[in-house]
């Protein structure tokens, strides 16, 4: 009898025993998540400075922005009048020298300010580095970032304006969602020129960068392309 009475204590210990267990893996692989999550979003958002800073050494080689890019990484091919077909797009990663995917295996997007992107026969390329941009100095972009402080769609305010001087570019992840989840998110994908910026939860997880007109044209000016 005091075997069996052993034996039934020792299974309650383990039964016992695994519950605990149970609860410190499931707590471990928690934590491990969202420190691969927090990783992931660490890399990305570097990722995307690198993006910004690939666009000014690109304007300044270039004279100009890149078109968006077609599904190879290549900036799309420009009409008759040295126009993108399109404003928005895939980040031109190969014309850029960047990596094609974000953290989460997906191609960061782009939209450019048209006049930005536009190559003339009056403007240099990189076989005459010293010519002026294809742009003036009187040239703006025409980006906004909004806050998402007052949510889903508001209209862009000058009290919920992120970003008070319009941008020539946007670049954003779409972050682990993938896009679309919520009206913040759609707005970020319709094809204008308004953005939205948030902290992230379960509607919006989406990562931005922007080009700052001044930062672009201080660049260009310091480099001496309009000397």
């Amino acid at each position: 009898m005091l075997i069996d009475e052993q034996r039934g204590f020792s299974l309650a210990e383990m039964a016992i025993v695994l519950v605990i267990v149970g609860i410190l893996m499931a707590s471990g692989l928690g934590a491990l998540s969202s420190q691969m999550s927090n990783q992931r979003i660490k890399e990305t958002k570097q990722m995307l400075e690198r993006a910004n800073e690939a666009l000014l050494g690109y304007a300044l080689s270039h004279n100009r922005l890149p078109c968006p890019a077609d599904n190879a990484g290549v900036e799309l091919v420009r009409n008759g009048a040295g126009d993108c077909p399109q404003s928005s797009g895939n980040l031109p990663w190969l014309d850029l020298g960047l990596p094609e995917f974000d953290a989460w295996g997906r191609r960061l997007q782009y939209r450019v300010t048209p006049v930005f992107a536009r190559k003339t026969a009056s403007c240099g390329d990189l076989a005459t580095p010293n010519s002026a941009p294809c742009f003036s100095l009187q040239s703006s972009g025409d980006n906004t970032v909004k806050s998402a402080s007052r949510r889903n769609g508001v209209a862009v305010t000058a009290t919920n304006l992120i970003s008070t001087v319009p941008a020539v570019a946007i670049i954003f992840s779409e972050g682990p969602s993938g896009g679309g989840a919520g009206a913040d998110e759609q707005e970020n994908r319709n094809g204008d020129a308004q953005f939205v910026q948030d902290t992230p939860d379960d509607d919006f997880d989406d990562i931005l960068v922007w080009l700052p007109t001044a930062t672009l044209l201080y660049r260009l000016s310091a480099a001496g392309k309009w000397s």
